[in-house]
């Protein structure tokens, strides 16, 4: 039950396969957390009118009379006033909203929305207590490839607030089509859905979540787990970071090869720096990290809100 004492926000981390959902009190502490299928509820044309709908039932089923901000993570690009979602290409019917106005008039309360990556990265940086002048960089191996940059203090945006899109940087003789429209994005050959289509055409008679463990030995998994490298090493050779975070639901599977991915990535990052003095840390596990990332986010922006 929620106390009548405690302010809550509430948190929802809306990734390509699924929606986390929680309500979190002023002390980080998280309550009644949902994690399901995306896809259950966003089809399309009419996304938006679901996600209302959506948070309307949770608020209503959970008796949040105390509710003081929303935060949402979603797998897009955001507009650099965190407004407007321009670009959504793993889940549909986000394209070109500006969906903080629209949750705002329906719920009376902020709302904050950023990339889910920065949230998760948010997570990390506040449960690690990361804070200062330092460089991170998050890269989250999902269904898509997320990437999240942190320098000192505030995460990279960039003149249109669509920067760190290093899942979409093209490479060169790729002629897979990605599902942004370009062609070639590394994204194609290191993401959740290339392990999938890798699976069905080298491993049918595998579940996807016995693909490492039954497979990670396989010349077809080390060429994934390869590419998987190549662009995180490409952005430590940029960045020089103090640290590397990893994460996502590809990494968080059995057997992920993890000491695989940092030889490859060793491999090809510039020696003798930033090869040999790199800081390499796992996401912790687990599905509630963007919730409360997300939510941390919002408490910090209310309380710079209040100051101005």
């Amino acid at each position: 039950m929620v106390s009548e004492n405690k302010e809550y926000i509430l948190g929802i981390d809306i990734g390509g396969t699924n929606i986390r959902i929680g309500m979190v009190d002023r002390n980080n502490t998280l309550h009644n957390f949902i994690c399901e299928k995306s896809n259950s509820f966003i089809r399309g044309e009419k996304s938006l009118e679901e996600l209302e709908s959506y948070i309307s039932k949770y608020i209503k089923l959970n008796n949040m009379d105390q509710l003081i901000a929303i935060a949402i993570g979603f797998p897009a690009t955001i507009s650099k006033d965190k407004k407007i979602i321009i670009s959504s290409p793993n889940i549909q019917g986000f394209n070109n909203i500006n969906i903080v106005a629209s949750l705002e008039s329906m719920f009376n309360v902020p709302v904050f929305i950023d990339k889910d990556v920065n949230f998760l990265l948010e997570y990390e940086i506040m449960k690690r207590k990361l804070i200062g002048n330092k460089i991170i960089l998050g890269f989250y191996i999902g269904t898509g490839f997320g990437n999240s940059i942190y320098i000192n203090g505030n995460f990279l945006n960039g003149k249109n607030g669509v920067a760190g899109e290093l899942g979409h940087i093209p490479v060169l003789d790729n002629l897979f089509k990605c599902s942004c429209g370009n062609i070639g994005c590394i994204e194609t050959l290191s993401s959740g859905k290339r392990l999938e289509e890798l699976r069905k055409i080298y491993f049918p008679d595998t579940n996807i979540r016995q693909v490492f463990k039954n497979h990670k030995h396989d010349s077809i998994i080390k060429s994934f787990i390869q590419a998987i490298a190549v662009p995180i090493a490409t952005e430590i050779n940029i960045f020089d970071p103090h640290y590397v975070i990893i994460g996502g639901g590809v990494v968080r599977m059995m057997d992920f090869p993890n000491k695989l991915l940092e030889n490859y990535i060793y491999k090809y990052s510039r020696k003798p720096f930033p090869a040999t003095n790199l800081t390499i840390l796992y996401a912790q596990a687990g599905q509630e990290m963007g919730v409360l990332g997300g939510a941390h986010y919002a408490r910090n922006r209310l309380k710079t809100n209040l100051k101005q």
